[in-house]
């Protein structure tokens, strides 16, 4: 793919995280293709119809979410700031689009990106277990339902950045809570 249609997918599916997470749901293909600041075909060569584009939506972010994992492992000192990392990075990247499109998909299996998905959260969980940053009854089930409680959007008309310092402040508390009955 060409340099300047890999730069036009991206700020595709960038613009539409963005409206599905401002509106709370499906957002119509010529917002998009305004947010995104390019023209309706070129909205149309990237995703045929909506189905392509909110799939497209759901698989990018989940990909990115399991590589924010990934690195998140590789790089913390401890497993309570790789899980820590990982929580803040999923709602920055909207992971809480997956939440709200999911029920619009006429097709939502994708065995390999649950697989990965799974395998990253329960390493998470497992080396945050280790560190004594989560309870031995903290399972990985626990820590995708909380990210997925944080990450998705609170529908009562809050700025869609100040609804994210809320967030990531409600995760904080949430992870310190976890910490204190670890121990």
């Amino acid at each position: 793919m060409r340099a300047d249609a890999v730069r036009n997918r991206r700020r595709l599916l960038d613009a539409a995280v963005e409206l599905i997470l401002d509106i709370g749901g499906e957002p119509s293909r010529d917002a998009v293709a305004q947010r995104a600041g390019v023209g309706i075909g070129t909205l149309y060569r990237h995703f045929p119809d909506q189905q392509a584009l909110l799939r497209g939506v759901v698989l990018d972010v989940l990909d990115r979410t399991i590589q924010l994992g990934e690195a998140a492992l590789a790089e913390s000192t401890t497993g309570g700031e790789a899980l820590r990392r990982y929580l803040h990075g999923a709602i920055d990247t909207g992971l809480g689009v997956v939440n709200l499109v999911y029920p619009l998909l006429d097709h939502s299996d994708w065995p390999e990106r649950r697989s990965a998905a799974a395998d990253v959260l329960e390493r998470l969980t497992d080396a945050a277990r280790r560190d004594g940053a989560v309870g031995n009854g903290v399972s990985a089930s626990d820590i995708a339902i909380a990210s997925i409680r944080f990450c998705r959007p609170l529908a009562i008309g809050l700025d869609p950045a100040e609804e994210r310092v809320i967030a990531h402040r409600h995760l904080d508390d949430y992870l310190d809570g976890l910490a204190a009955n670890a121990t």
